[in-house]
């Protein structure tokens, strides 16, 4: 009986490894444009993950002696739905409804200040690459979608931004 016990406690362990796949990618067409874009995703169940991102930029642009200069932050949170039967999570056509928030800010020679807090929600579907064998190996992830994102100022600017806006994305990076 110890050794039945004993079986079935290192099958369910090594089943229990092999279940547990992580992804972490960085958006390329970001960094090439100084945005940093980086996110983590977690496979919950043979076709289901949770992926969280953190994004940053700053950027200063100068138009005779006039100097603007930003910088935001933001994050970022997807649950994908897989449906591929022959491929489980994180390989494979999926669907994903997320949401996001950043804050920015931008200021110029002069003096003035303007903070915009930025807000959305959407649905992406994709298609994620796990090239390798196994496991784990380089990952291509490739979505499109919509979003409706609402923009508005932090100060006292009544800049008020709201609509639906198409969504691309691309990342690459490494999944174990």
């Amino acid at each position: 009986m110890k050794k039945l016990l004993l079986i079935a406690a290192v099958a369910f362990g090594v089943s229990s490894v092999n279940a547990q796949k992580n992804v972490i990618k960085a958006n390329p067409l970001g960094l090439a444009i100084g945005v940093g874009d980086f996110s983590y995703e977690r496979v919950v169940a043979d076709n289901q993950a949770f992926e969280i991102g953190l994004s940053f930029a700053s950027a200063k642009v100068t138009s005779g002696s006039e100097v603007v200069s930003s910088r935001a932050i933001g994050g970022e949170g997807k649950y994908k739905f897989y449906f591929s039967s022959e491929n489980m999570a994180p390989r494979g056509w999926y669907a994903a409804p997320f949401v996001s928030y950043a804050v920015s800010s931008a200021n110029n020679s002069a003096g003035a200040d303007i903070g915009f807090s930025t807000f959305s929600g959407g649905a992406l579907a994709g298609y994620q690459w796990v090239f390798g064998g196994g496991d784990s190996g380089f990952a291509l992830d490739l979505n499109f979608g919509a979003q409706y994102m609402s923009v508005s100022a932090t100060e006292s600017t009544s800049v008020n931004i709201q609509g639906f806006l198409p969504r691309l994305g691309v990342s690459i990076g490494y999944a174990w």
